[in-house]
């Protein structure tokens, strides 16, 4: 089984030398130390081609497409140089890894060089190598920006990495080697089907849990919409619909309940309903409570006097204290408590986040959107002079001659590079706020019109 990923490498032709001939940059561990926009061509062709991950008992696998190896930087150079596109995108670097055991690096590096030729091979200079320091054999890719043969620039978009997969795939299966299962594949970011995984309350997960609940309260399966809607969902349950959906009300798209899992098709629901009458009321009751724990008494004044407080300043630092204080943070993180509505458990992952921006506010005594907005031109324009004077101390320190001058240069230099860290990470979390604010007080609407419409339906009875 094989998976492929390509992303862009960007850098001056200036920067790829200084870069390329510093030893402790271009000692890169892994894969992960070639983010984009920070390595270059020459310093990618090098991390590839590393004799200490290509070479097996005096084996080498490294090879070109339309290129020598030896020298595929300069042949590289000479092509972008010839067509007058030296700038912007210098080259795209890709890899192709298989399953652990699955390969051996003969065959790998063949594989390689057979998608290399299939993919670019008629239009762009290639290095391929396979590396061998994990243990999974893998390949890399070198691609060229700047075409040899019309000097047109490589497109990276979906079209081209489908057909970087579909290539990848058939070679796959020509070697008899297993191929990801694309129905199957996960269509959400990385981080979010990882959450999911470890059953953090990501929205999918959060619908799940309040499904299973609402499924636990029901006596027939009429019973689960309307349950669900008065946990603070929309859901639509309609017969001329094909599928039925599932969404909270500040969602632009609604779920299908098959997306969630088979658990959750109309058909299995239904059937777990009807596993209720087996199980009994009381049993059914003990389960629900565990997992729903019902509010003490006197946390539901503490949350009506927060209200009413909240409401006579609405302003961000309240509004912050408040949606901590719901999400069971504040003043102290209350045991066994549940956010009143779902959307709301779906910030317990972002916890770290909100907390950070919530110190932020008390530090600077931040309670406006005026005072934010302002903090946040205050940070940028500190930012620009720190960059500023950081540059001037770096231009001193490449003519500086004298050692005690020098030393004092990169101790001013570190510190400046230590200020701007600091700076760039309270202007991101001010920046933040502003999205985070209204969603907070979207849910907080949420939750009010909530407990008003259960009010009335009280007083009707």
């Amino acid at each position: 089984m094989a998976v492929t990923k390509i992303w862009p490498v960007k850098g001056r032709l200036d920067a790829v030398i200084r870069y390329a001939g510093n030893e402790e940059k271009t000692r890169l561990p892994d894969l992960t130390g070639l983010s984009a926009g920070k390595d270059d061509l020459s310093d990618v062709l090098k991390y590839a081609a590393n004799d200490a991950k290509t070479t097996r008992e005096s084996q080498l696998f490294v090879s070109g497409v339309n290129c020598v190896p030896e020298i595929a930087r300069q042949q590289m150079e000479l092509t972008k140089q010839q067509f007058g596109k030296t700038g912007g995108t210098v080259a795209f670097h890709a890899y192709q890894s298989f399953r652990p055991g699955e390969v051996t690096p003969k065959q790998c590096h063949a594989i390689g060089v057979e998608l290399a030729k299939r993919v670019w091979g008629d239009r762009f200079q290639v290095l391929v190598a396979t590396h061998l320091n994990t243990d999974c054999c893998h390949n890399h890719f070198v691609i060229d920006s700047v075409s040899f043969v019309d000097g047109k620039r490589y497109n990276d978009c979906k079209k081209t990495y489908r057909a970087l997969q579909d290539a990848s795939d058939e070679l796959c299966r020509e070697q008899g080697l297993s191929v990801v299962d694309k129905k199957g594949a996960h269509r959400v970011p990385r981080n979010l089907y990882l959450a999911e995984k470890a059953g953090e309350p990501t929205r999918y997960n959060v619908m799940r849990q309040d499904i299973d609940l609402a499924i636990l309260r029901s006596e027939t399966p009429r019973d689960l919409p309307r349950i669900l809607r008065k946990m603070g969902y929309e859901v639509d349950f309609n017969p001329n619909h094909k599928y039925p959906t599932i969404k909270l009300p500040h969602e632009r798209r609604a779920v299908r309940f098959k997306t969630l899992g088979e658990e959750y098709t109309p058909q299995a629901m239904a059937q777990r309903i009807q596993q209720n009458h087996a199980m009994g009321i009381f049993k059914r009751m003990e389960i629900y409570n565990k997992r729903y724990p019902p509010v003490h008494p006197h946390y539901q004044k503490l949350r009506q006097d927060f209200r009413k407080a909240i409401m006579e300043a609405f302003g961000i630092y309240r509004t912050y204290l408040y949606y901590c204080y719901l999400l069971g943070k504040l003043p102290t993180t209350t045991p066994n408590y549940r956010p009143p509505h779902p959307a709301m458990r779906e910030d317990y992952r972002r916890w770290a986040e909100i907390e950070k921006q919530l110190h932020l506010l008390e530090r600077y005594s931040l309670n406006t959107a005026e005072d934010v907005a302002a903090f946040t031109s205050e940070q940028e324009q500190k930012l620009s002079d720190l960059e500023a004077r950081r540059a001037k101390c770096r231009n001193r320190l490449r003519r500086c001659r004298n050692p005690t001058e020098c030393e004092a240069l990169h101790t001013e230099k570190d510190e400046l590079t230590k200020q701007i860290t600091e700076t760039r990470k309270e202007l991101k979390t001010a920046q933040q706020i502003p999205a985070r604010v209204k969603r907070m007080r979207e849910n907080i609407q949420l939750l009010n019109d909530r407990e008003q419409q259960r009010t009335a339906h009280q007083k009707e009875r």
